[in-house]
């Protein structure tokens, strides 16, 4: 059994965490799948908007215990290269894809799961989901982009709380306070997650890579620098295909199809 699926269909490549009897736990080789599966869907023209779920009712529950616990035996360059390459590597591709990202959220999403689902742009949770920064309880902190994304997500406060604590967020709660874009009933994720998904999938390509690198920056960076940096790319976006098809379309009183040419 595959324990990564991987679909492209209607502009839309899925990645699907699959290893339901563990509530998809992770592996270094899984992470490894992914990680190549990001960078092949960023390199297909066809594919428009990425989205990730997991299969059995869980998003995943996190590294898998066995190579948790295997790391106490590795020395901490060992343990640094295991993280780097497979776990905050996988983290990385999702925050630096190019292309939207959906994480579809069901039952757990624990650990580097957690990590995984805020690492994406959109995050559509089933009534289920359960959002939780569990490392506090084996003494670690979260070491994959949260303890600098949660804050900027839902605030200090409420940050502080999951990370400190290892509060669990469900699903309701989770699109209460920000956390999540949209909360439906479990039986409706999948319908959810893909109709945005193809509305994503519908949208300018080149415009969304600029605004996800306009976004990244805008939180690290200062006024007067992502005002030039902004300019920069609106001129860009300007001279490209999409906008002139943009400009046909609101002549001819249709819907555009863009295609991401430059």
């Amino acid at each position: 059994m595959q324990e990564v699926i991987v679909e492209k269909k209607d502009g839309i490549g899925r990645i699907i965490f699959n290893r339901p009897e563990m509530k998809n736990a992770l592996t270094p080789p899984m992470l490894d799948k992914v990680m190549s599966t990001i960078a092949e869907f960023e390199r297909d023209d066809e594919v428009r908007v990425l989205l990730f779920s997991g299969a059995g009712g869980s998003f995943t529950s996190g590294g898998e215990l066995k190579f948790l616990a295997d790391m106490t035996d590795k020395k901490p360059f060992e343990i640094r290269n295991t993280v780097y390459t497979y776990f905050a590597g996988t983290a990385k591709a999702i925050k630096l894809c190019k292309k939207p990202t959906i994480a579809a959220v069901a039952g757990p999403a624990v650990g580097a799961g957690c990590e995984y689902a805020i690492a994406c742009d959109f995050r559509v949770a089933g009534e289920s989901a359960g959002f939780c920064e569990t490392w506090i309880n084996i003494g670690l902190i979260a070491p994959l982009g949260g303890m600098f994304l949660l804050p900027r997500i839902i605030g200090l406060g409420r940050a502080t709380d999951m990370l400190m604590r290892g509060t669990t967020v469900r699903g309701e709660e989770a699109y209460r306070i920000g956390l999540v874009h949209q909360c439906v009933p479990d039986d409706q994720l999948e319908a959810a997650a893909l109709k945005l998904a193809h509305e994503l999938a519908e949208g300018p390509p080149l415009a969304y890579t600029s605004i996800k690198e306009g976004l990244r920056r805008g939180m690290e960076s200062n006024l007067n620098a992502e005002w030039e940096f902004n300019l920069y790319a609106q001129a860009m976006l300007i001279n490209s295909d999409d906008y002139a098809e943009a400009m046909r379309s609101r002549k001819e009183k249709r819907k555009p199809k863009f295609k991401g040419k430059r």
